[in-house]
This record gives C-alpha cells, structure tokens and sequence, in this order.
C-alpha cells in the first residue's frame, strides 16, 4: 500500500501537468486561449441564478481574474464552490478568456480546482 500512494501521486501529477503551464496570476492577460494552471487565494466569492463567480487575487472589483462555475456544473461538486473555495488558496486549470475587459477561467470539472 506503501509503494502504490507515490506512485498514484505521480501519475495524478502527470495528467494534469499535460498540456498546461503554471503561471502568476498577475501574468493572466498574456495568456488568453491558453490552457493555464493559476494558484492564488479566493477573496470573495458571488453566487447568481446561472453561474458562481470566484475572485482570485482580490476581491471585486480589484480581483486578478475569476474562475466561473455555471450552475448545471455546480452539482459535480461535493458542495457550492461559493462556500467551498472562499478564503482558501486553489490551483485552477483551464482555458484563460475576457469578459467585458476581465480575465477569467470557465471551470466544468471539480478535478479543475485544487485547494493547497
């Protein structure tokens, strides 16, 4: 049981490393179509009739970018993201887009966002 824990790890690192760079959330508005992976911590969090927003690097209106989570994704989560992620800091991966002159990354998965 040992042996298999490293070996699951590394594998999980593996496929979630593939196709992606790690980025400074600061560093977002350059990468715009490209599939990034941000850490950073959840300052506030907005919870609408059709999408949750998560503020990362600041809270509205001063965020770095946000992660949106469309409610008919939400149920994938073992919770509502507003409450599950605010005041911790997560590693998002996804495609970076704007809106509206903001950064912000579409998340679909729950394995897209990793608390540290």
């Amino acid at each position: 049981m040992k042996k298999i824990i490293p070996i699951v790890t590394l594998v999980l690192c593996a496929y979630f490393a593939k196709g992606q760079t790690l980025i400074l959330a600061k560093d977002i508005g350059q990468n715009i179509g490209k599939n990034v992976t941000i850490c950073d911590s959840v300052y506030g969090t907005k919870a609408f009739e059709k999408i949750t927003l998560l503020n990362i690097g600041g809270d509205f209106p001063n965020e770095l970018f946000t992660v949106v989570v469309n409610k008919a994704d939400e149920a994938k989560f073992t919770g509502k993201p507003s409450a599950l992620f605010i005041g911790n800091n997560i590693c998002v991966t996804g495609t970076v887009s704007e809106y509206k002159g903001k950064m912000q990354i579409v998340v679909t998965e729950p394995k897209q966002i990793v608390v540290k």
